[in-house]
């Protein structure tokens, strides 16, 4: 790949095009550059002129979005790994010490469910260890969930919460709300075709921007 131009050079066959001295194939040219980067220079400094307005968004912005990606993805790495680590120090240590762990952390405020998810063990098992029963509404979770499941694998993984909440409201009666059934979906990593599809655009929109970036920075081969 050929190095990238200077954004000094870049500056400048802008400046001149601006002045419209010279054909902009002449100038081009003259400056030892294609006419193609020559247009995609124009075409980014007036979209960077506008801040972003219209379809094509400013550099500032594409950079932006291009290192807030970049982060994300690092994040995500980096969840992964702390992930593993932890699934495998959990493995060393006997269900008395998580619970033991789960009950500190509940009297600090942190939901039993989500403290029981994150270190890999039962609710029951640990109310069981507690010596209380179960509170009714993570007993009401479980009932919903293993509904949600169902009607999830029934449309072939296909529904979304709001077909799934409506399915459970019409079809089967149940006194649930919108945002409840969400969550569960959530916690169960359960989503519809539509959340795939459009993370799969997200992705398709990350290698799109990445691509028109590097069109507008770098020289065409000649």
């Amino acid at each position: 790949m050929p190095p990238a131009h200077s954004p000094d050079l870049r500056r400048r066959a802008i400046e001149l095009a601006r002045r419209g001295d010279r054909p902009l194939v002449q100038l081009a040219k003259d400056l030892g550059i294609s006419r193609s980067c020559l247009h995609a220079w124009l075409k980014q400094d007036d979209a960077d002129a506008r801040s972003g307005a219209g379809d094509q968004l400013s550099t500032a912005t594409r950079k932006k979005l291009a290192d807030l990606r970049r982060r994300t993805r690092q994040l995500q790495t980096e969840n992964d790994v702390l992930k593993r680590a932890v699934h495998l120090a959990l493995r060393k240590c006997s269900p008395k010490v998580l619970y033991s762990l789960i009950r500190e952390l509940a009297d600090g405020h942190v939901p039993v469910a989500v403290a029981c998810r994150l270190l890999h063990v039962s609710t029951s098992g640990y109310y069981d260890w507690l010596g209380r029963p179960e509170p009714a509404r993570a007993l009401r979770n479980k009932e919903l969930t293993k509904m949600i499941r169902q009607i999830h694998a029934d449309s072939n993984g296909c529904y979304g919460s709001p077909r799934v909440y409506a399915r459970l409201r019409v079809d089967l009666g149940e006194e649930v709300n919108r945002k409840r059934v969400a969550r569960l979906m959530r916690e169960a990593g359960l989503q519809g075709a539509r959340g795939r599809e459009r993370r799969r655009q997200d992705a398709v929109q990350d290698r799109a921007d990445g691509a028109a970036q590097n069109r507008a920075d770098t020289p065409d081969r000649r």
